[in-house]
């Protein structure tokens, strides 16, 4: 084994930040789209922000699961 090579490789995480910001985005757009719809369908006004909400929580707690803290 040459003295250059790395005994144990890193993963490649260059993409990881994009990755994050469309989950995001999409988590957004999708239970806030679903609120929207609801709304429409219901005739309230209050699903739209509560799956705007929703689909944010849910998003950063799904992304907590898979880039969390590990040990």
């Amino acid at each position: 084994m040459s003295q250059n090579e790395d005994p144990k490789p890193t993963p490649n995480t260059s993409g990881d930040g994009w990755r994050v910001l469309s989950y995001l985005i999409g988590g957004i757009l999708v239970y806030g789209g679903i609120g929207f719809g609801l709304d429409r369908w219901l005739g309230t006004q209050f699903l739209l922000p509560v799956g705007i909400v929703l689909g944010a929580g849910l998003t950063i707690l799904m992304l907590h699961f898979r880039y969390g803290l590990r040990s």
